[in-house]
């Protein structure tokens, strides 16, 4: 066995604790700057998954205040075209009351007498009229301009006027109020600046 002084002994024991010491300092050292990359990555990833959240939320709060526009917008449309159909209704409603009202009067007479006149050259000879139920003087208008033509009831006309079905050239002729006040209807919806924006 070999003997060592205790000097030696100390001074190798020395050497070891500071090679020890070195290598744990190393360690110590790794250890810091591999938990301090690990803790940079994950705060690397904590941020990009903040921004991803962030932008995910960002996005959904747009789609719902896209979503909530869309149905204020719907709603607020479907009202003004209720208040826009209501208030067409009113109008026309009263127009007919109005129309209504003049078939009573020696101007409606008149004006029917001048309507069956402007026929004369323009139809045949094989007639039907077709007037409203309750309209007498409609049916005696027809019956003093065209004595020969055949007279009929029509339920779909409602405040006036006549229609002529004319057999030889296969033509009906609508002299209705109701067809007037109809295309009067499609006039003022088209120029009404009843619009449906919002």
């Amino acid at each position: 066995m070999i003997q060592q002084s205790p000097a030696k002994t100390k001074h190798f024991l020395k050497a070891i604790n500071k090679a020890a010491m070195q290598q744990c300092n190393d360690i110590a050292k790794q250890i810091e700057e591999t938990t301090k990359a690990e803790m940079q990555r994950a705060e690397d990833e904590a941020s990009r998954d903040g921004h991803l959240r962030i932008n995910l939320a960002k996005s959904k709060i747009e789609a719902d205040a896209k979503m909530q526009i869309a149905r204020f917008e719907t709603q607020k449309k479907k009202e003004i075209y209720e208040k826009r159909n209501a208030y067409r209704t009113e109008v026309f409603e009263e127009a007919a009351n109005r129309l209504i009202d003049f078939t009573k009067t020696d101007d409606y007479k008149t004006m029917l007498s001048n309507s069956i006149r402007a026929l004369s050259g323009k139809v045949g000879q094989d007639l039907t009229f077709m007037y409203k139920e309750s309209d007498t003087v409609c049916k005696e208008c027809i019956a003093a301009h065209y004595p020969d033509a055949a007279i009929a009831v029509d339920a779909s006309i409602c405040i006036g006027g006549f229609k002529l079905k004319d057999a030889d050239k296969g033509i009906l002729i609508d002299a209705t109020l109701d067809s007037k006040l109809a295309q009067q209807e499609e006039w003022f919806l088209l120029h009404s600046d009843l619009t449906l924006e919002i």
